[in-house]
């Protein structure tokens, strides 16, 4: 993926931000999800320096709503000191057509705790190609790593994915951060 800049909890980390994500997803029983992941961003621009994320996390429906929980290791390679873990847990659900969260993060390492709240929807375009919009609020405890504390990130997406196969997508989108 390629975004103009790398924005992270309302903290502009690095412009011209490369990255790429793997991910397994798999059911481990009924109604209990699994997901594993690696995420690698190398922003070339503004400071940023290269950054893989590994997480995992455990999904299960509560009647209408989903629950998510899981952990994040953020390790920044060249870097001494700097590696930090994040658990976090978050609520999901529909409301009419829209997608509404909620979701808390804990990072262990700075002690800092980030609340986001979300809500986007969906439109179909056409058999293969989507229109989704979407907007969240976040709030850090505690200004850390160059993120304010308090209301540190507004966020408003339009992404138009496209299904290549029944395992492939891309999604060109455009992203504002106030």
């Amino acid at each position: 993926g390629y975004d103009t800049d790398y924005i992270f909890r309302g903290a502009n980390l690095g412009q011209d931000l490369l990255w790429s994500d793997v991910n397994v997803s798999t059911s481990l029983s009924d109604g209990l999800g699994l997901n594993v992941g690696a995420w690698y961003a190398n922003p070339t621009d503004g400071g940023g320096g290269d950054e893989l994320d590994i997480y995992a996390g455990v999904s299960t429906n509560l009647g209408g709503m989903s629950l998510d929980i899981g952990s994040t290791y953020y390790y920044y390679p060249g870097a001494t000191g700097d590696n930090e873990l994040e658990v976090g847990a978050a609520l999901g659900t529909t409301m009419g057509s829209f997608d509404v969260s909620a979701g808390v993060y804990h990072n262990t390492d700075s002690d800092n705790t980030y609340v986001e709240l979300g809500v986007g929807t969906s439109f179909d375009l056409t058999d293969g190609v989507s229109l989704d919009i979407g907007a969240s609020i976040g709030n850090n405890q505690d200004a850390v790593g160059g993120q304010a504390d308090g209301l540190s990130a507004l966020t408003v997406t339009i992404g138009a994915p496209i299904g290549l196969s029944d395992n492939a997508t891309i999604t060109p989108y455009v992203g504002l951060n106030a």
